[in-house]
Formats: structure tokens, sequence, C-alpha cells
């Protein structure tokens, strides 16, 4: 809103000194006033503030498949940048780097906004937030997707590492993409690496959760985040 009410202000001040020498015009007022909303909106619309950080510098290109999130296609998505929220950004999440790429308007090239300023941001229906970690929370600093976001949130990692091979003379270069689930309860990111690390969280109603499991036919291994998400869910449900 910093525009807005700088807008405002500016006419409303302005507006303020006229009447000194012109009667009010009340409807002259208004008119200023949706011009300063215009304006406002103009500026959200050209999005400024998400152009400020650094030029992002593509990788690699040798290196097999993308280091993307996801597609190496531009989705349009939202972001909260430094207290601001942009809808229709178009933008990549750079998995690797663990930083977005948003396209410049009218432009070849893309920008690095300010990792550390970004609070949350979506693509397409995929929800992420930024998480500053220690040792004591469990978890590193980075951006996380959120699978389930309830009283408990069920987060994923999502991370890619080059795989380099120069044994033929020839470089190859290969991402390779791992994930890390956590889940959020009291307080405490809980890192979740087999079903009985779920299970351990809710010692309440395992009996329960597994029987819910077995009539649902989910499978730990093969369906990881969806099995989990619905654990975690009727968890709640159960709790509630």
């Amino acid at each position: 809103m910093p525009y807005l009410l700088f807008f405002t202000i500016s006419i409303l001040t302005g507006s303020t000194a006229f009447g000194q020498f012109a009667a009010a015009d009340s409807t002259v007022l208004a008119a200023a006033q949706q011009q300063a909303i215009a304006l406002y909106t103009n500026a959200l619309r050209e999005k400024p503030h998400l152009y400020n950080g650094h030029e992002y510098i593509p990788h690699d290109r040798r290196i097999k498949i993308h280091p993307y999130f996801n597609s190496d296609t531009l989705q349009s998505g939202s972001i909260t940048y430094n207290g601001l929220s942009y809808d229709r950004v178009l933008m990549l999440y750079d998995i690797v780097r663990d930083e977005l790429a948003i396209q410049l308007p009218r432009s070849p090239y893309r920008a690095r906004p300010h990792s550390e300023q970004v609070t949350s941001f979506s693509l397409g229906p995929y929800q992420f937030k930024r998480i500053t970690g220690d040792s004591l929370a469990g978890v590193r600093t980075g951006f996380y997707q959120i699978l389930y976001d309830g009283k408990i949130q069920f987060l994923a990692r999502h991370i890619k590492t080059v795989q380099e091979d120069l044994s033929s003379g020839v470089y190859r270069g290969t991402y390779i993409a791992r994930d890390r689930y956590f889940i959020y309860k009291d307080g405490t990111y809980h890192e979740i690496r087999q079903k009985r690390s779920v299970f351990a969280l809710f010692p309440d109603q395992k009996g329960p959760l597994r029987k819910y499991i077995r009539a649902n036919h989910l499978k730990f291994k093969a369906q990881r985040e969806k099995t989990i998400t619905a654990i975690v869910k009727q968890y709640e449900k159960l709790t509630h």
C-alpha cells in the first residue's frame, strides 16, 4: 500500500492547497482519488520491485534435462515479495540454486529476486513458502512446497544436483532429483524417511491410521506424498 498512500496523500495535499484559492469541488476530488488508485494499480502491474535483484544466469546447457521444478517452460504464478503480493508473474523455480527466475517484460532476460525477501510463491496449483531454518528448527533455510496446510503441515523440499561424467573424454552432465519430506507438528519440523517415521508422530492414533491406510489401499513407497497427506488429514479428522 505505500504507493497508494503516497499518491493519495499527494493528491489530497494538493487538493487542500487548491482549496485555499478556490471552492472545494467534491467531484474533482473524487476523480483525483480514482486517478491515484489507477496509478497505484499500474505501478503494481509493472512490478518494479520484482526486478531489483540480479540477472538470472542460465545453467550449462549441456546438462540434461533441466534444473527447474516440474517444467522448463515459463509458468504463471504469484509471489509475495518484500511484503507485496504480485499475480500473473511468468517465472521458473530453479531447484538447483533454490531461487526464482522471473521473466522481464519485453526482454529476453530474466531477473533473480532476492530469495530472502520472497515469503511465498505459487506455480500453477503448487504452493511454496520460504522457511528460515536452523539446527533447532530441524530444517535448512529455503523454499518448501506445501503439500498439506492444516494445524499440522506436510512439506516437501525438492533438490537437484549435477552429476558429471568425463570418463569418455566428453563432458556429460545430468540433473539428479530427490525429495525430502517434513511434517511440522508441535513447533518442530520432523523429517519423514520411512512409514514408521509418520506413525511415530501420531502414537495416540497409530492403530486407526494403519487401518485407514489398509482400507484405502495406500502404498507408502509408491505413493509417498499421497499417503502421508492422507495420514495427516485423517489424523486431524480423528483428533478434531
